[in-house]
């Protein structure tokens, strides 16, 4: 990367920038999820090195700035690690619960600007996924989680959401706002199972696509009616 960076190096590698290059460090991670999806090991060989150059790729242009270079991001997180796991590393409880609980102590210790368990918390990603995570943040400073009151609470988001859905008076952007309560209350109580909303999604979209696939090739004279 160095040698791609240089005088004589790649001329599109030499004019990236931390913005320019967001849109592949995005995409390089959906291609590893995909590629984890498939269950081809030298698929995500292939894919895991790619993501890797994104880190490399960013190290290298901070450090042409003097900022800091690949080691320090190794050396970083290697002490985080050893920083968040005092129950690996040290004497502390071993129980997930509290593990969980002092893996969000230690996270607002270590960035005392962050006034809620909330901050830091990526408005980028995916709603379902930034919904499940808002749960799991919160669930993990608190005590366990209630599933029996969580069930009550998306039974009576789907009636209402039903209910509203049927009247022709009731106003789009309230739908919408209804669907939404639904949907996080559906993600509170997938979490407190411990489920993944986000991950149960894609498989069942994938299962979907398959079966989808399957019928187009049919073709429309020997679709089932």
């Amino acid at each position: 990367m160095t040698q791609l960076r240089s005088k004589n190096g790649c001329p599109w590698d030499k004019k990236q920038t931390h913005q320019t290059l967001k849109p592949y460090l995005l995409e390089e991670a959906h291609e590893t999820l995909d590629a984890i999806d498939s269950g081809n090991p030298n698929d995500l060989q292939e894919e895991l090195g790619d993501l890797l150059l994104q880190v490399v790729f960013h190290a290298q242009l901070a450090k042409e700035k003097s900022k800091f270079n690949l080691q320090d991001v190794a050396k970083a997180i290697g002490d985080k690690l050893v920083r968040r796991h005092p129950h690996v590393f040290g004497k502390s409880s071993r129980r997930i619960s509290d593990i969980n609980r002092k893996w969000e102590e230690l996270k607002r210790q270590e960035k005392p600007e962050r006034q809620s368990a909330l901050d830091g918390l990526p408005k980028s990603l995916p709603a379902l996924l930034r919904a499940q995570r808002m749960h799991e943040k919160i669930r993990n400073l608190n005590s366990t989680a209630d599933s029996r009151k969580f069930e009550n609470e998306i039974n009576q988001a789907w009636g209402n959401l039903r209910k509203k859905l049927k009247s022709v008076n009731v106003r789009k952007k309230d739908k919408e706002r209804l669907a939404g309560e639904f949907l996080f209350a559906f993600t509170r109580l997938v979490q407190s199972k411990g489920l993944h909303a986000e991950m149960a999604l894609r498989q069942a979209s994938a299962k979907f696509e398959k079966s989808y696939r399957k019928i187009e090739n049919l073709g429309p004279s020997k679709k089932p009616s």
